[in-house]
C-alpha cells in the first residue's frame, strides 16, 4: 500500500498558482521580541494614576487610637480636678462648723439655725448633685450630639427654652410650699424645740434656697455635659467659703458678743 505524504496549504498554493493565507500565529507571550510593541503600545494607551501624597495616606489611617487616649487624658485630668475640689469643699465645710461652734455655740439659736439648715443641706443633695444631674445631663448630652450631626435649628437652645422657666417656676412653687409649711416641717424635724418659734423663722429664710440651688443645680448639669467640670465642682468651695466669711463678717454683731452683753445685762 502506498502513504501519500500530508502537504501543507503552503505547497498546495504553489501548485495551483494561488496565494495562500499564512496561518495566524498565537499570541506572543511577555516577554518575547513580536509581543513587546503590542504590550508598549497598551501601556502607552492606559492612564497613569496619580500616587497619593503621604499625608492623604495617613490622614486616611484609623485615628481612634489617638482620639481614646486624649480622651482618657482628659477624663483623667476631669476627675482629678472634681476630687482635689471636692476635698477642698470638705475641709471648708468642716472649717464652717467650727466657725459656728466658736462664733454662736450651744444654745436654743444655734438649734434653731441647725434645724432650719436641714432644707439647704437637702436642696443641695436634690438640686445639685443627683436629682437634676441625672435627669439633665443626658438631655444636655443628645441635644449636644444633634448639635453635631448638623440637625434642624439649635437643640441646646430647644432644651433651654423648653426646660429652664418651668423647672424655674416649680422651684419657685417649692419654696412658696416649704416656706408655708415651715411650722409643720420643724416639728416634724425637731419636736422637743424649745423655741420653735425662732426655727420656723429661720426655715422660711431658708427655704428661699431652693430657687438659687435648683439654677445653680441646673447650670451645673449644663456645664457637665459640655465638659466642663471645674466650676461645677467648686460649688461648695465657694458655697462654705460665702458661710464662713458671713459668720466672720457678722458674727460680732449677731453671734456670741450679742448673746453675752444680753446675759450680763439680764443678769445684772
Amino acid at each position: 500500500m502506498t502513504v501519500t505524504p500530508s502537504r501543507s496549504p503552503w505547497a498546495d498554493g504553489d501548485a495551483a498558482g494561488g496565494t495562500a493565507v499564512p496561518p495566524t500565529r498565537p499570541a506572543a507571550r511577555p516577554g518575547e521580541s513580536a509581543g513587546e510593541p503590542a504590550l508598549e503600545q497598551r501601556e502607552s494607551q492606559e492612564p497613569l494614576k496619580p500616587r497619593e501624597p503621604r499625608e492623604s495616606r495617613a490622614s486616611q489611617e484609623p485615628q481612634e487610637p489617638r482620639e481614646s487616649q486624649a480622651s482618657g487624658g482628659f477624663l483623667a485630668r476631669a476627675a482629678l480636678v472634681t476630687a482635689a475640689l471636692s476635698v477642698a469643699g470638705s475641709l471648708l465645710g468642716l472649717v464652717r462648723d467650727q466657725a459656728l461652734a466658736r462664733l454662736f455655740g450651744a444654745g436654743r439659736d444655734t438649734d434653731a439655725f441647725l434645724v432650719a439648715w436641714t432644707v439647704p443641706e437637702f436642696a443641695t443633695t436634690l438640686l445639685i448633685e443627683d436629682g437634676l444631674a441625672f435627669a439633665l445631663i443626658p438631655a444636655f448630652s443628645l441635644a449636644l450630639a444633634r448639635r453635631a450631626r448638623g440637625a434642624g435649628g439649635d437643640p441646646v437652645r430647644a432644651l433651654v427654652a423648653g426646660t429652664l422657666p418651668r423647672l424655674s417656676l416649680a422651684f419657685v412653687a417649692v419654696g412658696v410650699l416649704v416656706a408655708a409649711l415651715a411650722p409643720q416641717l420643724v416639728g416634724v424635724l425637731a419636736p422637743g424645740l424649745p423655741d420653735p418659734g425662732l426655727a420656723v423663722d429661720c426655715t422660711r429664710l431658708t427655704a428661699t434656697c431652693v430657687v438659687s440651688f435648683g439654677l445653680a443645680g441646673y447650670c451645673s448639669a449644663a456645664l457637665r455635659a459640655h465638659r466642663r467640670f471645674v466650676a461645677p465642682a467648686a460649688i461648695y468651695v465657694a458655697y462654705n467659703t460665702g458661710i464662713v466669711t458671713g459668720m466672720s463678717v457678722l458674727g460680732g454683731r449677731w453671734g456670741c458678743g450679742r448673746r453675752r452683753s444680753g446675759s450680763r445685762s439680764a443678769a445684772a
